[in-house]
């Protein structure tokens, strides 16, 4: 990142990734002292920010499920990996990551847990290096004991939300993963 200083505005360069490429970006924005800055945040982005909303959600909605699900020994991302591998069959790495809309690495990194404990098996290397996963009788175990507390994480999620802002909420998720 490199700065300069003209007419009250600092330029900076920031090398960022759009949709995988580098890009070099300019952004221009007014010399602010740390009070200015503070009053920007507050005014602006605090209780705004897209992102940190949905982050400070999704971190609600994990807890109440992880909560519910821990008399099965896993976590609600465990769940949700093992139910898209028992959904997609031997499917390979690249796909289920596509699916949960993940990069293949974090997949590969969260699925080292689920293998560990016996909960999955990883097939051998093949074809152009594909992997698979799928879930093992032990993991199908846990699944049946697990589904039954997901349903009343959702039910009890679906209750504290009532039922119109529930179905809006279940639409509109929906809805902005299909424009991103």
């Amino acid at each position: 990142m490199s700065s300069d200083c003209r007419n009250g505005l600092t330029h900076k360069a920031i090398s960022v990734r759009m949709h995988g490429h580098p890009c070099l970006c300019r952004v221009y924005t007014p010399i602010m002292t740390k009070q200015t800055l503070v009053h920007e945040l507050r005014s602006n982005v605090a209780g705004a920010c897209a992102c940190q909303n949905a982050r400070e959600t999704s971190r609600k909605i994990t807890r109440l499920y992880d909560e519910l699900l821990q008399p099965a020994g896993i976590k609600t991302t465990q769940f949700t990996l093992l139910a898209a591998i028992s959904l997609q069959d031997d499917a390979t790495l690249t796909d289920l990551a596509k699916v949960l809309g993940m990069d293949r690495t974090t997949l590969s990194r969260n699925l080292r847990p689920l293998e560990r404990d016996g909960l999955i098996e990883m097939s051998a290397e093949g074809y152009r290096r594909a992997r698979s996963a799928s879930i093992t009788e032990q993991g199908t175990t846990v699944m049946e004991t697990a589904l039954p507390l997901w349903r009343a994480a959702q039910e009890t999620l679906k209750k504290r939300l009532g039922n119109d802002t529930w179905n809006r909420f279940r639409t509109d998720l929906s809805e902005v993963r299909k424009r991103l």
